[in-house]
């Protein structure tokens, strides 16, 4: 599916990680497996943040949609559209994205869900939530995040890759000129390579997964992107599964280098989160321009992959809250 979205605006973008930091090349180094340490060096990732004490990523995506509210002053009962994408939800059902409502006390006449998706759930959620805006106007908040990292001291080399993040996103249909453009795919057929059940047992099939982004990924980042595209876009952020599936994504797909940024070494694999997160942690970097021009490609679990092309302003671009709050309505639910 592709398209283009009109009249759809960014208006602020606020991310949430973890108060606690995991230290990979520590955990490789107590561990005293010399997998580990390759593996760090290999993915890049050094740090991690991860939720302790109970805390989820509904808390973080919660903090988040605090901040950016705050800055922007929106009235609450104006916004007509709350989406949140994750799978480590806190309740089996209803959606978590109704613990957000409560939380941050916007009005009813809010339509509410979450999606089931993953690496590439943030510009899923940005075509879903553009397109509504785009039908009904109004004010839509998207939120994003996963709780699903830990603090493993076993030789289980795969939980060195996961961190825990959230981000909240707020978009306006403002009628102006800005363009959403977007595509997406997805592969039924190789869910099998990366996925996890009810009872928490799961698979990656690491090479597979790598073969895919060098594939079908930069296939579609080549094909979504004209020569003049390239040459216009300020800054290129990819979904951060790990640097080598990044870099090796980026040089297949012919992107240039000195424009995509990073943020897997300090925060590993944050899912869906990872594109906002990564935003807010060069906010500085960016600020040289007062409108910057966005790609931005997810792709991961599904198989699902997606690229979305935008115009943000530079200010909307918030910086990281690191917390350890968790909101006291557990009880209510005996989570």
């Amino acid at each position: 599916m592709q398209g283009s979205i009109s009249g759809v605006e960014i208006r602020g973008i606020e991310s949430a990680v973890p108060a606690n930091t995991v230290d990979n090349e520590e955990l490789a180094k107590n561990l005293g497996d010399k997998r580990a340490t390759k593996q760090v060096r290999l993915t890049g990732i050094r740090h991690r943040h991860v939720t302790t004490g109970g805390q989820t990523a509904t808390d973080l995506a919660t903090v988040a949609g605090e901040r950016l509210l705050s800055k922007l002053e929106w009235n609450r009962d104006e916004i007509r559209v709350l989406i949140y994408v994750t799978q480590s939800g806190d309740l089996n059902r209803p959606g978590s994205a109704f613990l957000i409502q409560k939380r941050l006390g916007i009005g009813k006449q809010c339509l509410i869900f979450d999606i089931n998706q993953g690496c590439a759930g943030y510009v899923i959620g940005l075509s879903v939530i553009g397109s509504l805006l785009s039908q009904n106007g109004g004010k839509g908040l998207l939120f994003v995040g996963e709780s699903n990292a830990i603090e493993d001291n076993t030789d289980n080399h795969n939980a060195m890759l996961d961190g825990d993040a959230a981000a909240a996103t707020a978009l306006e249909y403002t009628g102006s000129e800005v363009e959403l453009r977007f595509r997406h795919d997805g592969d039924g057929e190789r869910a099998k390579l990366l996925f996890c059940r009810h009872d928490g047992r799961g698979r990656m099939d690491g090479n597979a997964v790598l073969l895919f982004g060098l594939s079908d990924v930069a296939a579609m980042i080549h094909e979504f992107l004209t020569e003049e595209d390239e040459n216009e876009i300020d800054c290129f952020v990819l979904h951060q599964a790990q640097k080598m599936i990044v870099e090796g994504v980026v040089q297949e797909a012919g992107i240039p280098r000195d424009r995509v940024i990073q943020s897997c070494e300090e925060y590993g694999n944050t899912s869906s989160a990872s594109i906002p997160l990564t935003l807010c942690v060069h906010q500085e970097k960016l600020q040289g321009k007062e409108r910057l021009k966005v790609f931005m490609c997810g792709f991961g679990i599904g198989l699902s992959w997606g690229c979305v092309q935008t115009e943000i302003r530079s200010d909307a671009i918030g910086d990281v809250t690191l917390s350890d709050y968790i909101y006291d309505d557990r009880d209510e639910f005996k989570i």
